[in-house]
């Protein structure tokens, strides 16, 4: 007995030992030898670190002199034009390659769906920078500037339900709260993260492979055929919109704000040396001249609902709300912007003269920018990156 269970114990062990050898020797393998030559489209089943390569807005497998783009989505690049392109993202498909190529300047995305300013500007940023001990990459150099999108469409909601799920305030000093919250949970990457990496992409494809073995992803698809809004001088229709913060009182957006202003204090203290530009993105009704006296929106975040912090889908609101509602957003992040020593870029009034023209969202995805919009975002951002003056924010046009 004692015999077959010594014989038990060895076997097991060199069956973890040779399981663990040939871990390793794999995701040595394929992150250092094979992943330079892979094609850009396996970026949705990279982890974080692995991902900032695979990208189509740099000259270099490893980025030199870059612009480190932070946000969401619109960091991200999600929309129409990927969309046309089939979600391939070996081809131009947002403003990342827009800024890459007028300014011949790498640029990498640091962006993720649906996270807001303290994963944007704190989680992100350590996981990509500061696991510089793992031997699977090549060493990433600071980059040159850091360039932060905050769109006014969920930023606001996602960083209320930040304080709400996560930091959850006890009533004290909220920016101290925020700050412990930021150091203890986001800005300490873990020493096993290194080993993680293939792990985490084999288990993205196989739940890939398994989600989607018979049928295709979903994306999104919209009807244009809701909101009237005025094109070139003629009434259009567009999809259901994304808006700013409509239902969250001034103390919820003050409290929101917070979280980006201490998200953005982290980074301005990690890197000082390293300048940094807020972009601010409006929501899809703040840059269209709207032509009923109602505007459907969707996804409002209600936080001081009577039965429980909500989403109200389906709200119908004025467009002068909408427009107030924007600059007065607008000018808070600009306050704290400031108050951080950093850039800021107003984006509203170019993307309104270019809606005044032409659709900057959708048709299909009417959440996010077109082609068209993508230009216009990336090139304003060529253009204004070096400069030192800040924008002010702008009123929209009269009704």
């Amino acid at each position: 007995m004692l015999k077959r269970l010594k014989k038990g114990l060895a076997d097991s062990a060199l069956a973890t030992v040779s399981f663990l050898v040939t871990y390793l020797v794999c995701e040595f393998l394929f992150f250092r030898f094979l992943l330079p030559h892979m094609s850009f489209n396996i970026r949705p089943h990279l982890p974080d670190r692995a991902d900032f390569f695979q990208q189509n807005s740099k000259s270099h497998y490893v980025p030199r002199d870059y612009i480190a783009l932070l946000g969401d989505s619109y960091a991200v690049g999600v929309g129409d034009w990927l969309l046309q392109n089939g979600g391939k993202t070996d081809l131009p498909y947002h403003s990342a390659n827009v800024i890459h190529n007028l300014l011949s300047r790498d640029v990498a995305s640091f962006g993720r769906v649906n996270i807001g300013s303290a994963q944007a500007m704190v989680q992100r940023v350590t996981r990509i920078l500061d696991d510089d001990y793992c031997y699977l990459f090549p060493a990433i150099e600071t980059p040159s500037r850091f360039l932060v999108y905050f769109y006014e469409g969920n930023d606001f909601a996602d960083n209320y339900e930040l304080l709400l799920n996560d930091v959850k305030p006890r009533g004290g000093d909220l920016a101290n709260e925020i700050d412990q919250f930021l150091d203890r949970r986001l800005a300490t990457p873990s020493p096993w993260a290194c080993h993680g990496h293939f792990g985490d992409m084999l288990f993205r494809m196989g739940r890939y492979a398994v989600k989607y073995s018979w049928r295709p992803p979903a994306v999104i698809d919209l009807p244009g055929t809701i909101n009237p809004v005025m094109i070139a001088g003629e009434k259009r229709t567009a999809g259901e919109f994304q808006a700013p913060p409509l239902l969250m009182t001034g103390a919820e957006v003050d409290a929101a704000v917070t979280v980006y202003a201490r998200s953005l204090a982290w980074l301005r203290r990690r890197f000082p040396d390293v300048p940094v530009t807020v972009v601010y993105i409006p929501s899809p009704p703040s840059v269209y001249r709207h032509t009923g006296e109602h505007v459907l929106v969707k996804e409002v975040f209600a936080p001081s609902d009577p039965a429980g912090p909500t989403f109200k889908f389906g709200l119908r609101v004025s467009p002068d709300s909408i427009y107030a509602k924007s600059l007065m957003s607008c000018e808070k992040i600009r306050a704290a912007s400031l108050r951080a020593g950093a850039g800021f870029i107003d984006a509203r009034p170019t993307l309104r003269e270019a809606a005044a023209g032409r659709f900057v969202h959708g048709p299909r995805d009417w959440n996010h920018l077109n082609e068209a919009g993508y230009r216009v975002l990336g090139t304003l951002v060529a253009e204004r990156l070096d400069r030192g003056e800040a924008d002010r924010c702008q009123e929209a046009w009269p009704r």
